[in-house]
């Protein structure tokens, strides 16, 4: 079964022989190129008899292999390749060894093509939802991954993986250096246990959703009471009645907690750490699921977590200009509550 739909629609070209369809498979992906080890050529360049000569070998994102804590792949794209490609004489081979090969022929002609159908088909957009039919589907670690999903449909990559990269090894680094301070695995280590405590949230607002949410949401008489409903910012009050309107929550619904944005977080954390070589693959699992524990004591279901990171998320990137970022946080929230095939539907919570 191919791991995700890129290989598929891979898959189908080649078996019909369609050469425009195998490049309209990958023109608008990431492809990853392997990095040099010391002492190796700056490109794998291979002499592959399938193809019948050298080849410069590719992979698709459900075709990386499974992490290792030195072998280490860059994001390349067809555009880059067909304008940096050093030999008109080699072919580009897309995932060989593997039942999704496919071999380009890359002439100065091809490559034209190439640069014809990326025009076409555009680069990947972010927030689709990518399920890695290889990777956890059911059990505590698919639960934990899934508090990290609105991460990975934000950038389009499959939201069940444990692997290689979340984007490439370069960028997962930069990511944790520029965004976290951590460069080291003790401070992957730090700033996890302090996403997962809660710790980035704003907690005066933190507080007063619980607090809100500990007592009746209205007096005997009727009327909307106590000190904590007063407490809560009126910028919150704003975005649950935007959210409201627009689908986000119930027409009663009130938000309990923002715990889910660092939750969601902490998982990108993992899969960061994991791509940069801040830690391994047997570490990476139980801190996904310490992350889908933490969230079954705070939420009592997906719908309150989507709604908890939706408004975190609007609090820390929108701040009550319901502009782009405020779109896109509604579109995650869409694309997760309401895909069939996204884990806030498929799987139990907690």
């Amino acid at each position: 079964m191919p791991p995700t739909e890129t290989e598929r629609r891979l898959y189908e070209a080649t078996a019909r022989g369609d050469g425009d369809g195998q490049v309209a498979a990958i023109a608008g992906e990431d492809l990853y190129l392997a990095v040099p080890q010391q002492g190796q050529e700056p490109l794998p360049v291979y002499d592959d008899p399938a193809a019948g000569g050298k080849c410069i070998p590719v992979l698709t994102r459900g075709m990386l292999p499974p992490w290792e804590p030195q072998r280490f792949f860059d994001r390349v794209s067809v555009e880059e390749l067909a304008q940096d490609w050093p030999n008109d004489k080699w072919r580009l081979a897309v995932n060989p060894g593997t039942p999704f090969v496919a071999y380009l022929l890359a002439t100065p002609a091809h490559r034209a093509g190439w640069l014809q159908v990326r025009a076409q088909v555009g680069v990947r957009p972010g927030g689709l939802l990518v399920t890695h039919f290889g990777g956890p589907l059911h059990g505590p670690v698919a639960q934990g991954l899934a508090c990290g999903a609105p991460l990975a449909v934000h950038h389009s990559v499959p939201w069940n993986e444990l692997g290689t990269a979340f984007l490439d090894y370069s960028t997962d680094a930069e990511t944790l250096r520029a965004q976290w301070s951590v460069g080291d695995p003790a401070s992957w280590q730090q700033r996890f246990d302090q996403l997962l405590d809660g710790q980035f949230v704003p907690a005066e607002t933190e507080a007063a959703l619980r607090a809100r949410a500990a007592e009746p949401s209205t007096e005997p008489d009727g009327e909307p009471g106590g000190d904590a409903a007063a407490a809560v910012p009126e910028l919150v009050e704003r975005y649950e009645e935007r959210f409201r309107t627009d689908g986000l929550l119930p027409p009663d619904g009130r938000v309990g907690s923002l715990a889910a944005l660092d939750l969601a977080h902490a998982v990108g954390l993992v899969r960061w750490g994991l791509g940069a070589r801040l830690c391994a693959p047997p570490q990476a699992e139980q801190a996904v699921q310490r992350v889908a524990a933490r969230a079954a004591e705070v939420y009592g279901s997906w719908e309150e977590f989507a709604a908890g990171y939706a408004l975190g998320r609007a609090l820390a990137f929108d701040n009550g200009w319901f502009g782009p970022a405020y779109a896109e946080t509604a579109h995650l929230h869409r694309v997760l509550t309401q895909d069939p095939a996204s884990p806030w539907r498929g799987l139990p919570f907690g």
